[in-house]
């Protein structure tokens, strides 16, 4: 909660010095991002372990504790005060759930650990508050393609449990939504830095449910007879570089 409180402070000051009168600059055509920041799990991504199990929680979570992204995005802006464009983008996000020890009478004692990747390719739309001013505001919306991926272990065990094993989950393709807002400073005519947050909803469509065997495991966020569907919903912060293109040339003056 305290990581969130601190963007949103972030943000509104720099939301705020959109306001201030500050030197202008020739709104680009093109503008490009690299980034990269924290991945916050939630629920059901989330979880809490072992009261989740303790307590037969449903949908049981995939107990991601925390993770790291880095990616990119461009945008080309249509309108003429460069105000609106449509971007694509490309994002790596890993998840863990750390290592999490286990002592029961299946796995002897032991501690297990979940990794999770997920490559998030998105389309979407982009709204710039202030495209001249050097803090400018945006908002945008994109819809997504997640490519998930995987692996559990247990990497050490004892009195009487299994020698360690591990699993690999059968990759997945969900399709979702992502929303964002953030601020992009510029630094000269040519760069600036960006900072951001999003919303990421990864599974809302193509949820399935798949068998598993001793190595490999299925994502199974599909509601069953069993088990309520799961909700891929996690928060990412990020910061990084802007570069700025295509700037029309200011006309030269009569002598």
């Amino acid at each position: 909660m305290k990581k969130i409180n601190t963007l949103v402070i972030v943000l509104v000051l720099l939301f705020a010095a959109t306001g201030l009168k500050a030197q202008t600059f020739a709104v680009p055509k093109w503008n490009i991002h690299l980034h990269g920041g924290y991945t916050l799990p939630l629920p059901d991504l989330k979880g809490s372990y072992p009261t989740d199990i303790i307590n037969v929680k449903n949908p049981r979570p995939y107990f991601m504790k925390a993770g790291f992204n880095f990616g990119g995005d461009v945008k080309y802006y249509i309108d003429k005060k460069s105000t609106f464009g449509i971007l694509a983008s490309l994002t790596y996000t890993m998840m863990s759930s750390g290592d999490i020890g286990v002592n029961d009478s299946s796995f002897g004692i032991g501690t297990f650990r979940t990794d999770m990747n997920m490559f998030t390719i998105g389309v979407g739309a982009e709204y710039d508050f202030a495209p001249k001013r050097p803090a400018n505001p945006f908002v945008n919306v994109q819809f997504t393609t997640n490519i998930i991926g995987g692996k559990t272990s247990l990497i050490q065990s004892g009195n009487g449990g299994p020698a360690g094993f591990e699993a690999n989950m059968t990759s997945a393709v969900r399709f979702g939504a992502m929303f964002a807002a953030g601020v992009d400073v510029k630094l000269s005519k040519n760069v600036g830095v960006v900072i951001g947050g999003r919303y990421s909803f990864a599974n809302l469509f193509g949820k399935d449910s798949t068998a598993g065997s001793s190595t490999t495991y299925g994502l199974n966020d599909k509601e069953t007879t069993t088990q309520k569907s799961k909700k891929m919903a996690y928060l990412q912060f990020y910061a990084g570089v802007s570069l700025y293109f295509g700037q029309p040339k200011r006309p030269l003056k009569k002598k």
